[in-house]
């Protein structure tokens, strides 16, 4: 016979705290339809999970699976009865195969049928509706435990926390498209220097020799663009003897196993002028750098033996020249551009009920922006949801439905676009970078993927996405003198300097050289840079870029921030931007 303590002792051993009043029901239950409390759990278990996606044991949730699994059992041991009695009073050789004493006519079976089957479907979708509350619950095989009371109870959703441009621009930042917003955008992914996109490529299949002729190839790029914006003509050899001032160009590299500090920094030259060589750098008579492994970089100074540089000025800035936007007049933006950013996770820690995403997408649904960028990652392969293996579908069909989700904006904003960027820190997708773009089982108009990272053209307007925290790499690298002014300015200010979405090297992730070469570099100046960090979310201009953090969508158990922004035609100067970081 069951009891509250055999049943608590069940539930407690699955992990699941429940209340008194859940308790008395589930007693009742065993009680009414002759279950022991060891049954009773493994019933439930198998109906949480199959039927309400592993939803808790509510009242209400208890009485459902009364309806749809003890009732049916009771009614077919109850029809078993009564043909027990029915075929031993009509004689054994109906009973032997089961046949009723009496068969009833086609007429009456029918009459039965339609008279049942309204009333269970009614029933039965009324049940199915109760069960799809959490639709972007995931399945799980133990019990989804509701933990989002930090989340819930927040008091500065939508507070204004950062804001940034013109202040009437600002003015408006909040309000909702309307009729007379609308706008015709042409918005393509930029190709490389060789017209490429990143679609499908293959990875890990690179030489030796290719990667060496692939990192030459880039030093021997940046240096002589560093060059040329400089006004130098011609560079020496790292290793050449003289005591006379020269330029020598090369990478930066680190000759210890620690942090790149003053004394272990090393300058590797190209093939053509240094045969690939590396020499020692003496940085004592600089009096201004900040230098990282992987900066590509041209520096004036002397070498009297020939083993060690001793360096008096480090040049490094080879970004390009922000276009004009109006150049191409039919394809010039005609009006003012709204635009949200976002960055995951989308959830909080604790749980996977993506309360910050559904959030989200209420504020597009109302305020109708024209493009909506959100970067990844969705489902972080370090959440402590995903790496205890609990989910019961894979990962990429749960980021199917959590795709159908956003796709349900088009229904009330059908005229915005969004914009996925991919994530190597996803569970469902390749830890590789540049990391490809994602894909769903739908198509839908209004969403389009992008890979990592990727530069868009939005009516001449350049914007720069990536979804790694390239600030944070940067900022655990780099050793800096006399520089001064706003280091996140400066972090940001690498990686036009560079033109490349990721300028360190040994790069911090998994990184395929071939793709690196080909996909992670600018293939443009950025007017709108989205530089997504766990660094503190900003806007800033950098050397004629507007650069965006706009942080994380849920930080920790708690809501986090989004980006919104106005983008006029009159954007180069960027005084044509506005923006706002907004908590969720």
């Amino acid at each position: 016979m069951a009891t509250e303590e055999l049943v608590t002792e069940q539930f407690q051993f699955l992990g699941i705290e429940v209340s008194k009043e859940v308790l008395t029901k589930c007693v009742s239950l065993c009680t009414e339809y002759n279950v022991d409390a060891e049954s009773f759990i493994e019933q439930w278990m198998a109906f949480s999970l199959t039927t309400l996606n592993g939803a808790s044991p509510t009242l209400e949730n208890l009485e459902l699976l009364a309806k749809r699994e003890f009732s049916k059992r009771s009614a077919s041991r109850s029809n078993a009865l009564v043909n027990e009695v029915t075929h031993s009073s009509t004689g054994a050789s109906l009973t032997v195969y089961g046949a009723p004493a009496t068969i009833p006519s086609e007429n009456e079976v029918l009459s039965n049928y339609m008279s049942t089957t309204p009333k269970r479907i009614k029933t039965e979708q009324k049940e199915q509706g109760k069960s799809h509350n959490n639709e972007l619950h995931p399945a799980t095989y133990s019990p989804n435990v509701d933990n989002s009371g930090k989340y819930t109870s927040r008091t500065n959703q939508g507070s204004v926390v950062h804001s940034y441009g013109d202040e009437k621009l600002l003015s408006a930042i909040a309000s909702a498209s309307g009729a007379n917003d609308l706008l015709e955008l042409n918005i393509s992914q930029v190709p490389n220097d060789d017209g490429d996109l990143y679609t499908k490529a293959m990875f890990g299949f690179e030489l030796l020799h290719e990667k060496a002729s692939t990192c030459d190839n880039h030093i021997r790029y940046l240096s002589q663009c560093i060059m040329k914006k400089n006004g130098f003509t011609e560079s020496s050899s790292v290793r050449h003897k003289t005591q006379t001032e020269v330029l020598v160009a090369g990478r930066i590299e680190c000759d210890a196993d620690a942090r790149l500090n003053s004394k272990s920094v090393v300058l590797q030259g190209t093939w053509e002028d240094s045969l690939s060589q590396a020499v020692s750098v003496d940085l004592d008579g600089v009096k201004q750098y900040s230098l990282f492994p992987g900066q590509v970089v041209v520096m004036r100074g002397v070498n009297p033996r020939g083993n060690k540089f001793v360096a008096q000025e480090v040049f490094h800035d080879a970004s390009r020249p922000v276009s004009n936007p109006k150049a191409d007049m039919m394809n010039a933006l005609k009006g003012t551009m709204s635009m949200v950013v976002a960055t995951g996770p989308y959830t909080t820690l604790n749980n996977m009920a993506y309360e910050p995403l559904k959030d989200l997408i209420t504020y597009i649904g109302t305020h109708k922006p024209h493009v909506v960028i959100m970067i990844g990652p969705f489902m972080d392969s370090e959440h402590a949801k995903i790496k205890d293996h609990s989910m019961a579908e894979t990962y990429k069909s749960f980021f199917d439905k959590l795709i159908d989700s956003i796709a349900e904006v088009g229904a009330v904003s059908p005229f915005t676009k969004i914009y996925i960027v991919s994530s190597s820190k996803d569970a469902f997708n390749v830890n590789i970078y540049p990391t490809p773009a994602y894909s769903s089982r739908r198509k839908h108009p209004n969403i389009h993927f992008l890979p990592d990272p990727c530069t868009l053209n939005i009516n001449g307007i350049i914007v720069g996405i990536t979804s790694t925290d390239v600030l944070m790499h940067i900022s655990q690298e780099e050793i800096s003198l006399g520089m001064g002014g706003d280091k996140l300015a400066r972090l940001a200010g690498h990686v036009c300097a560079q033109q490349s979405y990721c300028p360190l090297s040994p790069a911090p992730l998994a990184a395929d050289a071939a793709l690196w070469a080909a996909h992670a570099q600018l293939p443009a100046a950025p007017h709108v840079l989205l530089l997504p960090s766990n660094f503190r979310y900003f806007v800033k201009e950098v050397n004629g870029c507007v650069v965006v953090n706009p942080e994380r969508l849920a930080k920790g158990v708690g809501g986090g921030t989004f980006a919104r922004l106005l983008i006029t035609p009159d954007i180069n100067p960027p005084g044509g931007v506005a923006a706002q970081i907004v908590r969720i």
